[in-house]
């Protein structure tokens, strides 16, 4: 009887046995691959979504500006509604698991804070926009902030936006979300941790910049001295927003930024970002993380890919003894 009625919901377009965004995520066990981005204008063409596809990631991440609220962020639900209805994308993402955070576009206006009157419906639209489900921790509490682990590998998104310059004693994240942060670390077991923020984490500033970590350094190097406290293993930053993309180091930690999913930085300020960073490219674009394991050590593989599925600063890192090398490109 059960097939019966999936035929008959079949035959008339809907899919009995199709699972939700959650129950995907649930089941994944082990990643192996997962691609990322960020800045996507959902006025504007979206050439990513068959080149993700054509990798077959385990997982999809949202790394901010996911869309393109008005300055009055008035749209911001017209955004997230124009975005779910762009044919490419919404393929993708019944064959992809995915999750995200958001940056400032999609929390309020250009260069937002915590200060934002009505961010607590910009989070309830968010969630929606990731088909959070209705009994999530995230939908009782202030910010987006959460973790997921699968496998040996744990990924910690954080929220660099409902908190900002609220509280003086903790100006990027909130007193909260540190102590949820703190903890996080504290209990984690995992060999390989990705730790996501809208905003650049190890970038130096820039005059276009309207608050990467660089522009509070007491909080970045307080969450530099969290990872090193509680030894979190094979640490990686993953960010967006600066509207182009690089693999790069500073202070010691790595740093993936994907950024410019439909939008690029203007060309004027290539060569001053190019002597800036030890990799840089500047077309549309999106991360990709290969994952193997070599017993409990991680070998992992990033790369740049533009809209035609081209490589670029593709570099394996290889992690043990809470540190982290450069591997033989040969090591994948």
């Amino acid at each position: 009887m059960r097939w019966i009625i999936a035929l008959i919901l079949l035959l008339s377009g809907i899919d009995a046995f199709s699972e939700t965004n959650n129950e995907r995520i649930s089941s994944i066990k082990e990643l192996k691959r997962f691609v990322f981005g960020s800045c996507n204008n959902q006025n504007d063409p979206q050439p990513l979504w068959n080149e993700m596809a054509k990798v077959k990631p385990d997982l999809f991440i949202w790394g901010g500006d996911n869309v393109y609220a008005d300055k009055q962020n008035k749209n911001l639900k017209a955004a997230f509604d124009k975005q779910n209805q762009i044919p490419d994308y919404i393929h993708f993402k019944k064959k992809f698991p995915f999750i995200g955070i958001w940056d400032d576009h999609d929390f309020a206006t250009n260069n937002a804070n915590g200060h934002f009157e009505y961010k607590d419906r910009s989070q309830k639209l968010l969630l929606d926009f990731l088909e959070e489900p209705a009994n999530s921790p995230r939908r009782k509490q202030q910010g987006i902030y959460t973790s997921y682990t699968f496998g040996k590998t744990k990924f910690i998104l954080l929220d660099n936006r409902y908190f900002m310059d609220v509280e003086t004693h903790a100006p990027m994240l909130g007193g909260t979300q540190w102590q949820w942060l703190e903890e996080e670390l504290r209990r984690s077991t995992s060999k390989l941790t990705f730790i996501m923020a809208g905003l650049s984490i190890l970038s130096p500033v820039h005059p276009f910049s309207d608050g990467s970590w660089a522009n509070y350094p007491t909080e970045r190097d307080r969450l530099l001295e969290l990872v090193e406290k509680h030894r979190a293993k094979g640490v990686v930053f993953l960010t967006g927003d600066m509207h182009f993309s690089s693999i790069f180091h500073r202070h010691g930690h790595l740093e993936f930024m994907s950024s410019g999913m439909t939008h690029r930085v203007p060309q004027v300020l290539w060569w001053y970002l190019g002597r800036r960073y030890e990799t840089s490219f500047f077309g549309l674009n999106y991360g990709q993380v290969d994952i193997q394991w070599e017993g409990s050590v991680p070998l992992v593989t990033m790369m740049i890919r533009d809209r035609y599925g081209n490589e670029y600063h593709k570099k394996t890192f290889r992690f043990e003894k809470n540190d982290w090398f450069e591997a033989p490109s040969n090591s994948e």
